[in-house]
């Protein structure tokens, strides 16, 4: 980037300082060019008024003759139809330059070698009389001029190339000095590992777009502390949980082959391992579909979900359970939305199974669907034991159970809720929890809305 910078800079001034240069030599040029012309116009109207005043040429010749000398740089020659007619050479007018004024027109300038003119041919009349045509070349030195320019020129040549070059390195300098936050970020940014990864980029006293881009940094860094403090407690909290069930499965395998047994214990004791490592494939399940789900960028299947349908079948299917502390459900509402038909359900299962297991017995689960601003939403409320608010936030965080002590064993792992919130996100939408008065209400909220009428 320095270099990049530095090529930048000496490009920018490059082009400034030539196109500076072009305008004075532009100008002083011209300057020189409306001085020329104002000297020769002078000497021309002097011959014209000379020839307008003399009645032959051979008075002109002589009123030529006696006021042109004094006059430094100049030539004047005067041709008439028998021939030359007055020549004044101040200067040393070469070979050729009269042969390219074959005619009258307008001045011009003329360099050859180490000669540069500024010269013109016109007409006169002798004496007014239109009849008697005379030819007069005029010329001037111009060369002091041109020279001039020419030294301007070179001296401005290496003006620019010297500016380039002392601009190019202040440039570089200043590159390397403006950009000595980003090393210090680098070397900053090269001590962050993950073991370390609470530190963070200091910008207080930087310029505000490095401070935004540190800012912007450590914002990533937050981001992926947060995350990494996730997963470690996620694998924490796996290990703990599998480490229980694992031990127990190993002391009965030890127990069991420690002597021989009969054919009923040996039979009784896989099918007792048998039923734990349901439930372990059933949790590494669960962990399996929440980590897809949690990283899904898109769904598996979209299409159009009943929210009535898919909540009264599965109140159907949680009739037995809730039939054993006399719960009664409620569905009030309906509305569709565009989604993964499995995932839905299986987040209104999830809340719909807490709900049947935290409910006061003989109370009645309300499902509600409602539509209003855009956005769906199917609350399910059951009475029971207010929830802590400062236990609301992390109740959709994984192995996180709700202790109750009208629920002797809750059982699960603590990650319906989790894997609930996840679907959600991967829905656009959100799940929420009020719990007030002895209701506790999970909203499963959609930002699509589909019309009824489809």
């Amino acid at each position: 980037m320095t270099a990049r910078l530095t090529i930048l800079f000496a490009c920018v001034l490059a082009v400034v300082l030539a196109g500076f240069s072009w305008l004075v030599f532009r100008e002083t040029s011209s300057r020189f060019h409306e001085l020329d012309e104002l000297l020769l116009q002078g000497k021309v109207q002097l011959v014209a008024e000379a020839a307008r005043n003399s009645r032959s040429e051979e008075e002109l010749r002589g009123w030529l003759a006696t006021s042109m000398p004094g006059h430094a740089g100049l030539y004047i020659k005067v041709l008439s139809d028998t021939g030359d007619l007055f020549e004044h050479r101040d200067l040393q007018l070469p070979v050729g330059l009269a042969e390219e004024f074959a005619g009258a027109g307008e001045a011009k300038d003329w360099r050859r070698t180490a000669h540069s003119f500024h010269a013109k041919r016109f007409e006169v009349s002798l004496g007014g009389d239109v009849s008697k045509k005379l030819s007069v070349i005029a010329a001037v030195d111009t060369r002091q001029h041109t020279d001039f320019l020419d030294v301007l020129s070179m001296k401005t040549l290496g003006y620019v190339c010297f500016a380039v070059m002392v601009g190019t390195m202040l440039g570089w300098l200043a590159s390397r000095g403006g950009l000595q936050p980003l090393t210090t970020m680098r070397a900053r940014a090269e001590q962050i590992n993950a073991n370390k990864l609470s530190e963070r980029i200091s910008a207080q006293s930087w310029p505000k777009e490095m401070r935004e881009l540190a800012n912007s940094l450590n914002g990533l860094l937050d981001r992926l502390q947060s995350d990494f403090d996730r997963l470690s407690a996620f694998s924490a909290n796996l290990a703990h949980e599998m480490r229980t069930p694992v031990s127990n499965l190993l002391t009965v395998a030890q127990v069991t082959l420690a002597q021989s047994r009969t054919s009923d214990e040996y039979r009784s004791t896989i099918e007792t391992i048998s039923e734990e490592l349901q439930d372990q494939a059933r949790t590494i399940s669960d962990m399996l579909f929440l980590a897809r789900t949690e990283n899904m960028h898109a769904l598996p299947s979209v299409q159009l979900v009943k929210l009535d349908v898919e909540s009264q079948s599965l109140v159907d299917f949680y009739d037995v359970t809730a039939s054993e502390k006399a719960l009664n459900f409620a569905v009030r509402g309906s509305a569709r939305v565009h989604g993964d038909r499995l995932m839905i359900r299986r987040a209104i299962s999830n809340l719909l199974s807490n709900a049947v297991k935290y409910a006061q017995p003989a109370s009645t689960i309300e499902i509600s669907i409602n539509t209003a601003e855009g956005k769906v939403s199917l609350a399910i409320t059951n009475r029971g034991e207010e929830i802590p608010v400062a236990s609301q936030a992390s109740l959709f965080d994984r192995f996180v159970r709700l202790s109750s002590p009208s629920v002797k064993d809750a059982g699960g792992l603590g990650l319906g809720l989790a894997i609930t919130k996840a679907i959600m996100r991967a829905h656009h939408g959100q799940v929420k929890l009020s719990s007030l008065a002895g209701a506790n209400t999970f909203v499963l909220e959609f930002e699509k809305v589909v019309s009824p009428s489809h």
